[in-house]
């Protein structure tokens, strides 16, 4: 029992030492006057002791104290400072805007320079890299039936098979090459219309000839109708409206079931016996005794007739009366908003062939004719061309094909309007004279004269006809979305006429004046999606849509700018002629040679020119 004790007294004492210690420790210590230590009066570890030891520790201190925050304020923000936030902000949209810029122009520039990147990145060894060599793609000639060369007269025909046009074999889906119709050998011919459904060829006596699917179902041209001295024949809605020698204008169904019983007009022969033609003719009741047919244009449902006399007159076209009317005849009465006029007669239209005359003051004078030196059609608008040298379109604005700015209301123009936007393309003191338009499914075309303005004030029309400018150019409008414009870009809709610059860059040597000249335009085809287009040196240039091959370069792909089209295959051909270096692998026409564009084939013919 007294060592328990003992040890109790001992195991206290210990602790108080142990706890002195920690006091002398951990509390300061003060020095009194004599410099000598003295403890602390009170002890905190003792005061704290009975909480840390018994009682779990929780901090007492808020939160909010360890921050100092500034007393929010409801009063408005001085000028000052609303002007540094809005600097702040500026600058923060700067350095945003910049960053965006720098990043797409970087983008652009790496994915220009993807290979030099990917060649510095991978850091190849150069030394045993070995360069592969570009195989030149042998060229694939066509197999050629007809050993006829292209001395002998004939058809060339290429495109769409679909309908049997450009081939006598009905197996044959496309022609991607200028491939001559044996039908046609040593046959010279007028006119070549190669429709949508069927194909037709006028011949140097002017008899009709007729071939495709809607016509008979079969690939063979055959003769339809003869003796009427045909001229000039163009196929819209399955009818054929052809001009005869008379200057009067044809009704002729396309299909020949049809055709075989059509009760149509009745002719005596020299021999007084009358027999029933094929066709009718289209009323003209509304021309002057003088007045006579000299040219007609045709779209998907309308036709355009120009007459020796400057003035235009149109009708509807098909068996029946089209269901809809998208203004390209011209005339308010039968625009969007009413039917189309009826297809049995020629109807004038009136706004186009009268124009106002006003005063200097702006005020009505009188109303004079118009002369109209020139018709252009597409499926679903017109142009017209007046001795002026100004252009006025009417009809479906869907694309911009009438060269005016798309909108709802404009969409489809009832009446001739005037386009007005080419002259953006001259100085201020030049007149933009048109010389000449062009039109083709949804795109229309216009070559420009620029004029100096005191040339026009001083000269009659006679003298503005007989200039010669250098500085003519050729613009385009309407669909472009398989490069049908040539401007060298693919546009879905282009209203604002645009520059074909790639029409004013051939040049060839005048051995007359032993310098280089401008080559200029000769003649011009516009089909639905494509366009030929002779100069005057008899090169030929191509360009627009080739779905169906009916551009003649034996591929499909689109070309967006005028281009030369290889030559005509000979018989005599072989694969080493291409890679002759005196060899001129470019198509070129002579004389007699006249080339055309159709809906989705094409064809060089011959005629009697030489």
């Amino acid at each position: 029992m007294m060592n328990v004790n003992l040890l109790r007294t001992t195991v206290l004492r210990s602790r108080s030492i142990v706890f002195s210690s920690r006091c002398l420790t951990s509390s300061p210590l003060i020095l009194n006057k004599d410099s000598k230590l003295t403890s602390q009066k009170y002890d905190e570890a003792q005061l704290m002791s009975a909480k840390l030891n018994e009682q779990p520790y929780y901090a007492k201190r808020n939160v909010d104290e360890y921050y100092e925050r500034e007393e929010i304020s409801d009063r408005p923000a001085t000028a000052a400072e609303l002007q540094r936030h809005k600097r702040i902000e500026a600058l923060k949209g700067l350095l945003a805007g910049i960053a965006i810029v720098a990043g797409i122009i970087g983008s652009f520039t790496a994915y220009q320079k993807w290979p030099a990147i990917q060649s510095w990145w991978n850091k190849q060894d150069t030394d045993r890299f070995e360069q592969p060599k570009k195989f030149k793609k042998e060229i694939e000639l066509p197999i050629l039936t007809d050993r006829n060369d292209s001395s002998v007269p004939g058809l060339y025909i290429w495109g769409d098979n679909l309908q049997y046009i450009v081939s006598s074999d009905k197996s044959v889906k496309e022609l991607r090459n200028p491939i001559r119709h044996p039908w046609f050998d040593n046959k010279l011919l007028k006119f070549v219309t190669l429709g949508e459904y069927s194909a037709l060829a006028i011949d140097i006596n002017g008899d009709l000839i007729q071939w495709g699917k809607h016509f008979n179902g079969d690939s063979t041209p055959k003769y339809t109708i003869k003796g009427e001295n045909l001229k000039i024949a163009r196929i819209s809605n399955g009818i054929i409206f052809a001009l005869n020698g008379n200057n009067e204008i044809l009704k002729i169904a396309e299909n020949e079931s049809i055709q075989n019983n059509t009760e149509g007009l009745k002719r005596r022969n020299w021999l007084l016996v009358s027999s029933n033609k094929k066709f009718n003719k289209l009323s003209t009741e509304e021309l002057d005794k003088d007045e006579k047919i000299v040219d007609l244009q045709t779209g998907k449902y309308h036709l355009l007739a120009l007459t020796n006399k400057g003035k235009v007159y149109t009708t509807s076209t098909g068996l029946s009366l089209p269901k809809k009317s998208f203004g390209q005849y011209g005339i308010p009465e039968n625009s969007q908003f009413g039917q189309p006029p009826s297809q049995d007669k020629l109807h004038e239209v009136t706004l186009l062939n009268q124009e106002v005359s006003k005063t200097f003051k702006g005020k009505i004078d009188h109303v004079e004719q118009r002369i109209i030196n020139k018709i252009a059609t597409g499926d679903y608008h017109s142009l017209a061309l007046d001795n002026n040298g100004e252009v006025f379109s009417f009809g479906k604005n869907t694309y911009g094909q009438l060269g005016h700015p798309v909108s709802y209301n404009s969409e489809i123009i009832g009446y001739p309007k005037k386009i007005e936007l080419i002259a953006k393309h001259i100085k201020r003191d030049q007149f933009a004279k048109i010389i000449d338009i062009n039109a083709g499914g949804e795109t229309s075309f216009c070559t420009v004269s620029p004029i100096e303005m005191h040339k026009l004030i001083k000269s009659t029309n006679k003298q503005l006809n007989e200039i010669t400018n250098e500085d003519e150019f050729t613009v385009g409008f309407g669909n472009n979305l398989k490069g049908q414009i040539g401007s060298g870009h693919y546009v879905h809709a282009q209203f604002d006429p645009v520059k074909v610059k790639e029409l004013t860059k051939f040049e060839d040597f005048n051995e007359t004046t032993n310098q280089m000249e401008r080559v200029k335009i000769a003649k011009w085809s516009t089909g639905k999606d494509h366009t030929f287009i002779k100069l005057e040196n008899k090169d030929v240039l191509y360009f627009g849509g080739n779905d169906f091959g009916q551009l003649g370069n034996g591929k499909k792909n689109r070309i967006a700018r005028p281009t030369s089209p290889p030559a005509l295959i000979e018989p005599s051909f072989v694969k080493e002629t291409y890679d002759d270096l005196t060899f001129a692998n470019r198509l070129q026409l002579n004389d007699n040679q006249e080339i055309v564009a159709g809906e989705t084939a094409s064809a060089i013919f011959y005629t009697s020119k030489r």
